[in-house]
């Protein structure tokens, strides 16, 4: 059994420094050291062995379909055995997981850090954000890479930047705001290079993310050949530009607008 760690194993109840800090280079760690958020861990001002092994010992092991009382040993960020009554040399980082779970971390597969929109910016970054997730026992993270200016490889790379300072893993979608040559040929390039696999079409947010029906045809097209997967965040755009402005025509500016400025349903039973 080979999975990816990097705290997608989470004690549940267990201190957080002893998951995060385990699963984190030194120059990861440093931040949380740093920033003077390290919850106590002795990790702090203290160095790494290049080879981490870690046995989570005595917890219930809970998957998807079962639980049982196991160990679990983790070496270089990969789960290598999960039995009962598991013999390992020395060297090895022990974490007691008595009385408690040990299940996967959660994976959150729609996020915007660091996201500049509409003359904003998300305030979490890569960092922050990432260690608020970790916190709650989210391990793992799919983000939105939104083009610049259209341009998908200038986008990518902006947020390779943007995450240079994560401390958990994480994946990117992409956003497809507008349509030519270039970005059906950069779309190839994120798929077979850079390991992308899925592209977001917005229909709402005119002005800014909004793509037209047109757009929307040719982008299902690229995708289908690539073999990737296509996102859509399905709205009518027009009809919610319109209530926006029937919002702020109203002074409902706060929250609660954003609901409001929806077109209302209603079901035919």
């Amino acid at each position: 059994m080979a999975l990816r760690f990097a705290a997608q194993l989470v004690v549940s109840f267990f201190s957080l420094n002893l998951v995060l800090f385990s699963s984190l280079s030194r120059s990861d760690s440093s931040q949380f050291c740093d920033a003077g958020i390290a919850y106590g861990s002795p990790t702090c001002g203290t160095s790494f062995s290049s080879t981490t092994k870690i046995l989570i010992k005595g917890g219930t092991v809970v998957n998807a379909h079962q639980q049982e009382l196991a160990d679990v040993y983790i070496e270089n960020g990969i789960i290598v055995a999960v039995q009962r009554n598991l013999k390992v040399g020395e060297d090895v980082t022990v974490l007691d997981a008595t009385g408690k779970f040990v299940m996967p971390g959660g994976i959150d597969p729609h996020t915007h850090l660091a996201m500049e929109f509409m003359g904003t910016e998300t305030i979490d970054d890569f960092f922050s954000g990432q260690a608020a997730a970790l916190a709650g026992g989210t391990t793992m993270h799919i983000d939105f890479v939104i083009p610049i200016n259209g341009n998908l490889v200038a986008g990518f790379e902006s947020y390779e930047k943007k995450s240079e300072k994560s401390c958990m893993d994480y994946g990117f979608h992409m956003a497809i705001t507008k349509w030519d040559e270039d970005v059906s040929r950069d779309m190839e390039i994120m798929v077979k290079e850079k390991g992308m696999n899925s592209f977001k079409f917005f229909m709402a947010y005119k002005g800014s993310l909004m793509i037209n029906d047109e757009l929307l045809l040719e982008g299902f097209k690229r995708c289908k050949s690539l073999g990737a997967l296509a996102m859509v965040h399905a709205e009518n755009g027009d009809a919610v530009f319109e209530g926006q402005k029937r919002m702020i025509d109203l002074g409902i500016t706060g929250p609660e607008g954003h609901a409001l400025s929806r077109p209302s349903v209603e079901y035919n039973r």
